[in-house]
């Protein structure tokens, strides 16, 4: 209930209106769902279409560590993606609330969705992880590893309740390296991602591996840039760095702070 206040008076803060208590729960939710129909309205008079959806306010408010205005940028980068060749990923699952959004999202297509966890918790850090944001008051980047994790069921449940079909995902479990050097399921073409590895060296390997997989008109979005370890931006700044030094391959869009902490590449060639 904490979180669902929480959610609607972060996107109530952005148009400049503040909550106050209602008659209860119910209450609650409806405005927030009516808040979420007035927002894609908006969005869509300004030529950024995205299809109403019954189940999306009732995924949004769920959400714990995505906003709901950063939550809107995988919905509509979704929709921008449904004409571009490849499969669908989540790199970084955790408890699957994101992944069920996302699989909620492609209910209507046929696209396949590819989730990566080592569902054992944060990675090791590296030399380039510097801990920015001490989010849990543990003291030291070094203390992050291991914690959030969440067990694999959490996410199947997550999807089945979306009742989304499981021939249409794929669970690759393990750390990113193990798994881009073994695993034979690794997706040929990628259309759209969503990384969320939190430190340096698992998100450079994903980004690499995306700049394989992935063609003209597809997006990545990167959570937790310049938030929590200083290895998430420095990944992705040197990924463009490399990746554009002769020529424009991704445009970068950083999104504001009040609206959450990420960036959006979207391939240009």
């Amino acid at each position: 209930m904490k979180i669902l206040k929480k959610a609607i008076k972060k996107a109530l803060a952005v148009l400049g209106y503040e909550l106050h208590s209602s008659s209860g729960e119910r209450d609650i939710f409806i405005n927030f769902s009516n808040l979420a129909q007035a927002y894609e309205q908006r969005l869509n008079e300004l030529g950024i279409f995205i299809v109403a959806n019954e189940i999306r306010s009732k995924l949004l408010v769920r959400l714990t560590g995505t906003q709901p205005a950063e939550a809107y940028f995988i919905v509509h980068a979704l929709a921008e993606c449904k004409d571009v060749s490849g499969v669908v990923c989540e790199f970084g699952v955790a408890q699957g609330e994101t992944s069920a959004l996302i699989a909620n999202e492609i209910q209507s297509g046929n696209k396949i969705l590819h989730l990566f966890d080592s569902f054992e918790g944060l990675s090791k850090p590296t030399k380039e992880d510097q801990l920015k944001d001490d989010i849990f008051s543990l003291g030291s980047i070094e203390a992050y590893t291991g914690t959030m994790s969440c067990p694999e069921e959490m996410v199947r449940t997550r999807l089945k309740a979306i009742s989304f079909p499981p021939q249409r995902f794929v669970i690759h479990k393990g750390l990113i390296d193990q798994l881009i050097s073994d695993d034979v399921s690794l997706p040929k073409a990628v259309s759209f991602a969503y990384v969320d590895f939190d430190f340096y060296e698992p998100i450079k390997l994903t980004l690499n591996f995306l700049h394989q997989t992935t063609s003209t008109g597809a997006i990545i979005i990167v959570d937790d840039y310049d938030f929590f370890s200083t290895g998430v931006k420095t990944a992705v700044d040197e990924f463009l760095e490399e990746k554009n030094a002769s020529e424009l391959i991704y445009e970068c869009m950083v999104s504001n702070k009040r609206y959450g902490c990420f960036a959006v590449l979207k391939r240009k060639g």
